[in-house]
C-alpha cells in the first residue's frame, strides 16, 4: 500500500468511538502512513442529546502531542490536529466560538442533522422521496458551508445515503446537477476540497453505495483542485480503508495528487 495521509479519523474524544488516540498512532506506524489527522466531532445543538458531541479540543491537543511524542520520537508520520464539525444553521455562531483559541491542521465541515433530525434513525425521510431528502442535505451543505466559512474540507457529501430507505442509495450527479453545481463551484472558487469518505461505500444494509465519478469530474471542469481520503474511522483497524482504490478513482479523474491540510494550507502529494 502506498504512504497514505488519513485526513478524516475518530479518537475516544468522538462519544461514538472507544479507540485512543495512541491505538491510532500505533496504527499508523504499522501501516507506514504518511500522516493522519485526528477529526473529533464537535456537533452542537444534537436533536436527542445537545451537548454528546462536544469535546475538550485542549485536551485532545494534548493526548495527540504525548502520544506523538511517544510513538514517533524520530517523525516519520505528520500527526495533524483536525476538527469535524457538524453545522446546522442554528449553531454556526456557537460553533465558530467553540473553536476559537485553538488551532487546527485541518477543519472538516460536515451535515449529519438535517433540520432537526438525524438521519441515522430514519425519521428524516418520512413523507419525503429521495429527490427531497438528498437535495435538501445538499442545500444543507452549501448554506452552512457559505456561512460558516472557516474550514478547509467538506465532508461526506453523499452521508444522507448512507441510511435511507429508498430504491436510490447513491448521490448521482444526474440527479441534482443545480445543487451539486452550486455546492461544487463554491468548493472550486473558495479553494475548498472535497472529501471522499470510504466509510460511505461500505455496506450499507444490503446496499453497497457507489460514488459517481461524474461528480468528480465536474468539480475538476469548476475549478477543484482539491480532493482529501478520509476512512471516518472510528476504530483503529480501518484506518486508510479502499484508500488503494479510490485513489485510482481521483486519478482517473483527474486529480493525480491527493491533499492534506497543514497549518490550514492544503498540501498536495502522490502516495
Amino acid at each position: 500500500m502506498g504512504k497514505f495521509i488519513d485526513t478524516h479519523t475518530h479518537s475516544q474524544f468522538s462519544p461514538d468511538s472507544r479507540t485512543t488516540v495512541r491505538e491510532l498512532l500505533a496504527r499508523s506506524k504499522e501501516l507506514n502512513m504518511a500522516g493522519i489527522a485526528i477529526t473529533d466531532h464537535l456537533d452542537l445543538d444534537a436533536p436527542r442529546n445537545p451537548g454528546l458531541f462536544e469535546f475538550s479540543i485542549g485536551d485532545q491537543q494534548r493526548e495527540m502531542a504525548e502520544a506523538e511524542h511517544d510513538i514517533f520520537p524520530d517523525g516519520g508520520c505528520k500527526v495533524l490536529r483536525g476538527i469535524e464539525i457538524g453545522l446546522q444553521p442554528q449553531s454556526i455562531v456557537h460553533s465558530r466560538e467553540f473553536i476559537s483559541g485553538y488551532e487546527f491542521d485541518q477543519i472538516i465541515a460536515s451535515i449529519h442533522f438535517v433540520d432537526s433530525e438525524d438521519p441515522y434513525y430514519g425519521n428524516y425521510y418520512a413523507g419525503k422521496d429521495f429527490r427531497q431528502a438528498y437535495g435538501r442535505v445538499l442545500e444543507l451543505i452549501y448554506l452552512t458551508a457559505r456561512d460558516f466559512s472557516d474550514f478547509d474540507v467538506a465532508g461526506h457529501f453523499d452521508y444522507v445515503a448512507r441510511y435511507a430507505p429508498y430504491q436510490v442509495r447513491d448521490i448521482r450527479y444526474a440527479d441534482f446537477p443545480d445543487q451539486l453545481d452550486t455546492l461544487l463551484r463554491f468548493l472550486a472558487q473558495e479553494g475548498k476540497a472535497l472529501e471522499i469518505n470510504t466509510k460511505t461505500y461500505d455496506m450499507h444494509g444490503n446496499h453497497l453505495q457507489v460514488l459517481d465519478q461524474m461528480i468528480l469530474r465536474r468539480f475538476k471542469e469548476l475549478g477543484g483542485e482539491f480532493v482529501t481520503l478520509g476512512s471516518d474511522s472510528h476504530e483503529a483497524a480501518r484506518l486508510c480503508d479502499k484508500f488503494e482504490t479510490f485513489a485510482a478513482v481521483c486519478s482517473s479523474c483527474g486529480f493525480d495528487r491527493l491533499t492534506y491540510f497543514e497549518k490550514r494550507k492544503p498540501q498536495l502529494y502522490r502516495p
